[in-house]
């Protein structure tokens, strides 16, 4: 078997076997840290089992009558029940056994590895410095033999140079006799130290060998060997241990979360229908015996005639709705229809000499207008489908679909109508605070002619809803070109007719946004602007239903009103 010991094999890498010791309790520390972490979740499984068991239990054992009988010991008593209270039982007992696991992870196995870790951590920085010591010892008896050897070197080099001056003087006639005496003299000297100098070296070598030896044979190794020992028993073998107490921990939850398993399969497979529906029958049935039959009971057939109907006047609607059902005029009129009714009430009784009531009703109308919009595209799409209803065989057979619709489109229409009576008020109302005409009863809004202030024509212009609901495809009616001063005169519109008359305004006429081409024929309504194609016109305003409010010049003045965008 090969050598495997640190200190007879690994001498040379002693820095490495420092580095494996060191990675070996990085080991333990991760281990450590994954102990928590797997107690922590532990815990909050357990507590989330609990929780949930409790909550369906509670609830259960709520619904549990405290007395004998009835409807609720009737669903207790069954089978179903019972199975159902013992898997909570058993999912409140699995919490019980995480939270043990999680309490033992937390508790007594990573208090024991924290103190290993100290532990190791002390014993091998200690022993590696003495390593570190005994290695510097070491090297300062190379160096102290290095230093050793560099003397020795000097002292032959400067005996032999002493020794060659005095074999030269000795053969120069021209030396005198004390020169050459004083050479010698020095050559001797110099011979004296060399040889010191040698006997000091020699035995500097005999000392750096022990040493040497010493330090690679037994210092070194027996250090690197106690440090293996330490390693195999308190890091190797601990970590051993502690997986298996770990492996044993998770075993010893097995036997009791399968006893409680093992008993809830027991009681699932005892769940039996015949018993529980036989349970229920007995718990709850009352021998109550079945009611008798019912008889006709005759009436006079007189009293009604057949021109009465047994719908009152409030169930008809508005004129035009009559012969439309409750039910379905119902749909037109919501409650918050009926308090939106009230607010043209509340306006109109701010009274004549309010402005505040006067923006009001410009607002009011505008919404008003946006709801006719609205029903108008709900009547187009029940129209639609009538046609469609009335295209298909194979459902046309259904007078149910066909009178829904009918009922729909009816209360349609006297939504409009109710609509239409609440502007037409709000519209008085503002002709009564501007002093002018006021519009006459029955005539279409979106034809009537208006006699208001520049700013009333701007706030009050009655739309058409079919104009109003195509208002966006008519965007390309319109060229637009560079805009070009507006003239300085401003017509109002006269009632009846195309017609203008000048008048003088009390204030500068207003300026146009942009000149813009027709390129189509529009054909206004009476007091309403028509222009042809091909025609200039000066955009004074954009409305936000894209109609646009627009000056034209004409032989007798300009003229001003509204036109699609």
């Amino acid at each position: 078997m090969a050598e495997t010991t640190f200190g007879r094999t690994l001498w040379d890498q002693w820095e490495c076997v420092e580095t494996y010791t060191k990675v070996g309790t990085q080991s333990l520390e991760r281990f450590n840290e994954f102990l928590k972490r797997r107690s922590e979740i532990e815990a909050e499984y357990a507590k989330a089992l609990q929780k949930l068991a409790s909550g369906h239990k509670e609830a259960a054992l709520a619904s549990k009558p405290k007395e004998k009988g009835g409807f609720g010991m009737a669903v207790m008593s069954g089978t179903v029940a019972q199975s159902w209270l013992q898997l909570l039982t058993v999912t409140e007992h699995t919490a019980a056994f995480h939270t043990s696991l999680a309490e033992q992870l937390d508790g007594e196995m990573r208090k024991s590895i924290k103190s290993q870790i100290k532990d190791n951590d002390k014993n091998f920085k200690q022993q590696f410095d003495d390593i570190r010591k005994t290695t510097l010892e070491y090297r300062k008896q190379v160096d102290h033999l290095e230093k050793t050897r560099q003397k020795y070197d000097k002292a032959t080099k400067d005996m032999d140079a002493a020794r060659q001056a005095y074999e030269g003087a000795n053969q120069d006639m021209n030396k005198t006799a004390k020169d050459i005496e004083k050479l010698r003299s020095d050559a001797e000297k110099k011979a004296i130290v060399a040889q010191d100098a040698a006997t000091a070296y020699r035995q500097c070598i005999e000392q750096t060998n022990e040493a040497k030896q010493q330090f690679f044979t037994e210092t070194l190794p027996n250090l690197l060997d106690d440090i293996q020992l330490k390693d195999e028993q308190n890091r190797i073998d601990f970590t051993r241990r502690a997986f298996l107490r770990y492996a044993d921990l998770l075993n010893a939850q097995t036997p009791s979360i399968t006893s409680s398993i093992d008993a809830m399969v027991s009681i699932f497979s005892k769940i039996t229908a015949n018993y529980d529906s036989a349970t229920f029958v007995k718990l709850c049935r009352t021998n109550t015996a079945i009611p008798a039959d019912f008889q006709f009971e005759e009436r006079p057939l007189g009293g009604t005639g057949m021109g009465s109907s047994p719908v009152s006047g409030s169930a008809t609607g508005l004129s035009g709705g009559a012969g439309v059902k409750k039910n379905s005029l119902s749909r037109g009129f919501t409650k918050s229809n009926l308090e939106d009714e009230s607010k043209e009430d509340a306006i109109v009784a701010l009274g004549v000499g309010s402005k505040a009531g006067r923006k009001k009703a410009v607002e009011r109308v505008k919404a008003l207008e946006k709801e006719l919009a609205d029903c108008d595209k709900k009547r187009t799409g029940c129209e639609t489908l009538m046609s469609v209803y009335r295209s298909k065989p194979e459902i046309s057979q259904d007078p149910k679909v066909a009178r829904d619709l009918d009922d729909q489109i009816a209360s349609l229409d006297a939504r409009v109508a109710g609509i239409t009576a609440r502007k037409q008020k709000l519209l008085s109302y503002v002709s009564a605070i501007d002093g002018t005409a006021i519009l006459p009863d029955g005539s279409p809004l979106g034809n009537s002619p208006l006699a208001f202030s520049p700013d009333s024509v701007a706030s009050f212009r009655s739309v058409d809803v079919h104009a109003a609901n195509n208002s966006h495809s008519n965007s390309n009616h319109v060229s637009m070109t560079p805009s070009s001063p507006s003239h300085e005169d401003e017509y109002l519109e006269q009632e009846g007719g195309e017609t203008t008359t000048p008048y003088q305004p009390p204030h500068p006429v207003e300026r146009a946004m942009s000149r813009a081409r027709m390129l189509y024929d529009f054909e206004g309504a009476p007091g309403d602007l028509s222009v042809t194609a091909g025609e200039e016109i000066d955009v004074l305003e954009k409305q936000e239903d894209g109609w646009w409010k627009a000056r034209v010049d004409r032989g007798d003045g300009p003229v001003e009103g509204f036109i699609p965008g």
